[in-house]
Parts: C-alpha cells; structure tokens; sequence
C-alpha cells in the first residue's frame, strides 16, 4: 500500500468511526491489507457486449492497449506517463452479443447459457493485444516508463449468476448431457466449472506483469427468501478459497437487502454503492454520501467511486463527482477504506481524452487515488441563478419561474420559444446579471434542460456594449440537463464561433452587455415552438480554490453567532450558511483550516472571495480577519449592498504584504499565505456597523483571480 493511504487511514478511521454513536468500534475494510488480497483501488473494465451500431461502428469495450494508458499511468495532457495511476482491475460484463445476461433473469429466454459465459471467456482471454494481455502489455510499458520494470497489476474476474430457470444451460463436464440450472447441485456445477476455467485459462496465458487475485460475485443483490441462492453465494465462496489463495468480494447496490451482512455469505470483503451519480430522479443529495459512508463503516464494508460520460455533457453530474471527492476526504474513505471505481464502459478513459472538459477530473481522480485530493480547482461565481430574477420575456419568448426543474437550488428559468423566424431572449447588464468585466475567468457557462424526446439546440449569443458578438451554437441532449461552455478566451479571439451561427467577431470581454438565447426557425433546430429551462449562468475559473460551499464541511463556529444551514437563501449548489449576528461586542464566526476548508496554502492565488447576501434594508459593513499558523493576522472591513448577493474580495497579495488592511478594525500584519488557519467574519457593536442583532447569509468560499 502506499505509504500516504496507510497514515491517512489510520487517522481517518479513527476521526470517522469516533463519529458514529455507538459504533467506535466499527471501520471501513481496510484497502491493500490481507482482507482485501491486497486490493485498493478497484476499476470496473466492462468488456461485456455494447452493440456497435449505438455507438457509431466502434466497440467500446475491446480494450486495446492504447485504451489502458491512462489507467495505468497517470498521463500529462501530452501522453506522457508520469506515475502510477489503477493497480487493481476488475473484468466484468453484463450481457453478451445475443442479449442473454450475466445476471438474473426472471425470462428464461434472457438467461446467460454456457455459449454466453464463454463468450465474456474467450473475450477477456483473447491472444489479441486485447482485453487481459492488453492490460498486461500496458502494465509492462508502464513500469519500463516510470522505472518499475517489475511492476504487476492486480486482476479480478466477474462471476455470472447462474439463473435457476435455466433447464438446459449447455454441457460442462463433458457427459453429453446440458446442465439444468432448476436444481442447486446443477447451479453449483456450472458454477464451479466457469471459476476453474477462469484460473486455467489465466495460468495458461503466462502474464508476464499481471495475477489473479480473486472474484467478483455480479449480482447486486441476494435474494434471501431463497435458500438455493444464499447457499449457492456460501458455495461459491468456499470452492474460490478452495482453488487457493484467492479472494471472493460483492458490490451491492445502495438498497440490496442484506447487503451489511455481507460476511455471513462468505465473500471477503464487499464494497457498498451509495449510486448517488447515477441517480436519475434526482432524489439525491450530497447527504446521501454521508448516509452512505456510515453505513459502509458501520459494516466494514468500503465505498464505490460512480460516474459515467454524463460528467461530460453536464456539470450537475461533475457536482456530483465531486460530492465523492469531498466525501473521500471529509469521511475517511479515501484513504481508510478499500474502493470500487464504477466508471460505466471507459469514462476515465474519456476523462483523458476529452481534455477540456475533462483532464482536471481525471487529476483530481489521480489525486484521490493516491490519497492527496484537497479540494476542486473550478470555482464559479454567479451572474444568474434564476432564483428570482429571470430574464424579461420578449416578443418571441416568454419566461416564467420553474420550482419542478432546477439544476442547482429551488428553480430554473422556463423558456417558451415562440414560432417566429427568430426566437430571442436577451439578458442585459445591470437588469440580469451584474458583472461586466469577464477578463479575469476563464469560462462562460449556463445549464440548458431540454425537455423534448429527441436532441435539441440552442444559441447563445455573447455580446459587449459596441454591438460585437460571439455565437456559439449547443447541441442539447434529449430529456437532460447539458452545461453550455465558452472559453473566455474564444470570446476574445474570434476562435470557436459555429457554423450554424456565423457572424462572430472579436468582443471586448471588459464591457459585456448581454446575453442573448436564440432558437431560430431553421434545420439547426427542432421545430418551432418549443420550450427549454435554463439556470446557473455563471463565470468559471479553472484554477481557483474551493475552500466550503456548504455542502459538505461544516460551515464554521462561533458563541456569539447563530448558524445554521439554509435551502432556501443560496448562492450556489443547494445549500448556504445562515448566520445570525448576535447583541455582543463583537460577534464573530470562525472558519478553521481542517474544519471548515481543507487548504490551507493560499499562495499564488489573488483573492480570497465570499458570496453573502444582505437581506437588510440598509447597506452595512461586515469585518474579515484572516489568521495564518504563525498568529499573524490581518483585518479587512468590506462594504455589503442591501437586498442582494455581494461578492466580497480580500486582495492576497495586500493581505501577504500586510498593506491596505482596514486600520480602524486592528494591526495588520504580512502573512504566511502558505500556511493560512484562520477565515472570521464578525460585526462589532458600534457605530461602522449595522445595529445587533442581524442576520447574513454567507456561500461559495473560494480563491481565485482578483476582479477587476
């Protein structure tokens, strides 16, 4: 195991379990311990069946070698093998090419027979550069690159689940007579004959740089009304531990009853989903990672890591991703607890490929993997949530507040795109948005849901004060939400303007104007009327600091400030922080490095920056004092409009030279930005502050570029 995942599991179990009332005694399966075969960090490669004709001629789950790069190593945006990334991998599939599954089946019809288990056999086992001799041949490359020329990965094989309603399954024991799966011995038989087929066919390929380290049992649940089912699972496992020193393991599905008493049907360790990724119905939130983190604990099981290609298309879903991330580190599981990686037919692999959308996710996965993930990097601040502000309908447009569908916080803005030859709807600055000076980001983003059954389009039109525009024309998925994504840069450069849309020039992104959506009555898009949602248009920059939106660490503490969580007051994401100011001399509340944010080297970064929304009838003032690890501190008095979000800003490069601070507020002293403990907002009870009590909210924490 690596040497940062033993110490940081030591400390993360012992922080979390001590958490669990009544439950200190209970862990996480260790990872990369003698539990676990020395298993980790466990990939899903499926190499199951995905017809072609869906995903234009290509069979995504061959697996060449080139395909296994970026999981075996962990590469720079040039391809360049830089480390170690995935030493464990788990083979596994769902169907084969005649759709009969791997899994149960209440259609006899659809029941994986012998022919289908080989099939997934032969597959994986090809002597093709493929598959297992693929992984081999990358593992080889990848050592003899980062100077591990012994370097051997870990391989687990998936076990079928042999359908009771199978009469004749196909002949294993060569008596010329088809098993019949209606009997337990038959389920038995056939079970057993595909494992020794595995370990025989594994030993015969002589991988120079892979072994084989145990199995996977595929069904995600265990019926245990049925006897034959549960002794069929305590077979399986007795027989794998019989063939040697392998391990039998499950990943059930976040609600797979008895899914906890996983050890009572002999599988060595077991992996909990908490399926909050590919939750469709939106009936989750990042709670759901702590519910499930708990559980996991609570049953030494470990932790599933779940995304896909929606990832990609949606921000929603990077949000989700992310939901992971920050619960790895702020629950103990990245580094206390044995993982399973769902990545749905290649999304890592996707990660890598699709760079601008995605290398800072296959980073920070790499980070999390080694256990040194933070925090993200992409920081947004908001131009429009759509909360309560949306844009005026024109004459071709009519707009209205959407409670039933919203990517972020409580509604969207409903768009009905009237049968015109031009459908536009414009957002103007100062009215819709209140920024206008876009040269410190590095995108421009907005969320369109589409709600129809087949894909539609949309354009977005980016314009500044002298009439100058950018086009820039969205595909949108069908019943999705999709994140619209312009470089700054493009809007600058006359560069990534669309053919559907010609007519961009150069903008001049300090004097943005507008903002104009536009459907027009043409090929380009679907017919007209129709209606979009649209929400969180926001500015993006890549290589800010998330320090705490108030999902997920806890908002900060204090004595003399009340706080408490909001979903209804918010900035960003689902959730804000309340602070009630109470009737002190000073009311002050407290956001600790470790706490309340987890990075605590601020240097090279501009602005520390703050979303709080002033729900006061007046303007009032709002005091800031940052403290670094020697005690230095430096004290800043910002200014809050009433009746409206404010983003404040503290310029680090004044607060590390101890320059420009608010003198009447205390003695300023240069810090250590790189060694930051301490962020308190406070009010004093005189006359440079609103009357106590009084109530704020506060949201988006983060570092980033100095706006202008």
């Amino acid at each position: 195991m690596r040497k940062s995942k033993w110490i940081g599991m030591l400390i993360a179990l012992l922080m979390f379990t001590a958490a669990l009332p009544g439950k200190s005694e209970a862990a996480y399966v260790p990872p990369g311990g003698p539990g676990t075969g020395g298993l980790q960090d466990i990939v899903l490669i499926y190499s199951g069946y995905y017809n072609p004709a869906n995903y234009g001629g290509e069979d995504i789950s061959a697996w060449p070698q080139e395909q296994f790069k970026p999981y075996a190593s962990f590469l720079d945006p040039n391809g360049n093998r830089k480390d170690t990334f995935f030493r464990d991998y788990l083979f596994l599939g769902l169907q084969g090419p005649n759709g009969r599954s791997f899994v149960r089946e209440t259609d006899a019809a659809k029941a994986g027979l012998k022919s289908d288990w080989e099939w997934f056999l032969d597959r994986i086992f090809t002597s093709n550069n493929l598959q297992l001799r693929a992984l081999n041949e990358e593992t080889k490359a990848a050592g003899a690159a980062i100077g591990q020329p012994d370097m051997r990965n870990q391989v687990t094989i998936m076990v079928p689940f042999a359908n009771e309603n199978v009469t004749a399954f196909g002949d294993v024991d060569g008596d010329g007579v088809s098993e019949n799966l209606t009997t337990l011995a038959g389920r038995e038989k056939v079970t057993h004959w595909y494992i020794s087929e595995v370990i025989r066919r594994f030993n015969e390929a002589h991988y120079s740089n892979l072994d084989l380290k145990g199995f996977y049992w595929l069904k995600e649940d265990l019926d245990t009304t049925k006897a034959d089912e549960v002794s069929l699972v305590k077979d399986t496992a007795a027989y794998v531990h019989q063939q040697g020193d392998y391990k039998f393991f499950w990943i059930p599905w976040s609600k797979a009853y008895a899914a906890t008493q996983w050890k009572t049907f002999g599988f060595d360790f077991a992996i909990l989903q908490p399926n909050h990724f590919v939750n469709r119905s939106d009936t989750t939130s990042p709670e759901t990672i702590k519910t499930s983190a708990a559980k996991s604990s609570n049953a030494g099981m470990g932790v599933e890591i779940e995304f896909d290609n929606q990832i990609l298309r949606s921000d929603k879903y990077r949000e989700r991703f992310y939901d992971y991330l920050n619960g790895g580190l702020e629950y103990g599981f990245m580094n206390g607890s044995v993982l399973g990686y769902y990545q749905d037919a290649r999304g890592l692999y996707e990660l890598y490929k699709q760079k601008d959308k995605g290398y800072s996710i296959y980073e920070d996965l790499y980070r999390f993997v080694k256990g040194t993930y933070v925090t993200d990097h992409e920081v947004s601040t908001l131009l429009n949530t759509f909360e309560s502000t949306r844009f005026p309908s024109s004459a071709s447009v009519q707009t209205s507040t959407a409670t039933d569908i919203h990517v972020q916080g409580n509604a969207s803005m409903k768009t009905d795109f009237g049968a015109y030859a031009n459908s536009v709807l414009t957002g103007n600055y100062g009215a819709d948005f209140a920024i206008k000076d876009w040269s410190a980001f590095d995108s421009f983003r907005i969320d369109a849901y589409n709600p129809s059954d087949t894909n539609g389009a949309v354009t977005v039109v980016i314009g500044d004060s002298s009439g100058n525009q950018h086009y820039a024309y969205a595909a949108l998925y069908k019943k999705n939400w999709n994140t619209i994504r312009i470089p700054i840069a493009d809007i600058v450069n006359d560069t990534g303007g669309s053919p559907q849309e010609p007519g961009t020039v150069p903008v001049n992104v300090r004097d943005i104007a507008y903002v104009k959506l536009v459907e027009r009555n043409n090929a380009n898009y679907p017919a007209l009327p129709n209606t979009l949602y649209f929400d969180n248009m926001r500015l993006v920059e890549h290589n800010g600091v998330r320090l705490n939106d108030f999902e997920w660490l806890g908002g900060a503490t204090s004595s003399s400030v009340t706080l408490a969580t909001t979903k209804t007051t918010i900035r960003e994401q689902n959730t804000a922080l309340q602070a009630d100011f109470n009737l002190y001399n000073v009311s002050m509340l407290t956001m600790s490095a470790g706490t309340n944010f987890k990075e605590t080297d601020w240097s090279g970064e501009q602005a520390l920056k703050v979303d709080i929304y002033n729900p006061n009838a007046g303007a009032m003032n709002l005091g800031v004092k940052l403290t670094d690890a020697a005690g230095h501190v430096y004290y800043k008095r910002i200014h809050l409009l009433p009746g409206q979000w404010n983003t404040a800003q503290i310029n680090l490069a004044d607060a590390a030279a101890g320059l420009n601070g608010t003198a009447e507020e205390g003695v300023s002293s240069a810090m250590d930005l790189s060694h930051m403990q301490k962020i308190e907002f406070y009010q004093r009870n005189n006359s440079s502050y609103a009357a106590l009590p009084n109530r704020l909210f506060f949201d988006n924490v983060r570092l980033g570029k100095l706006q202008p």
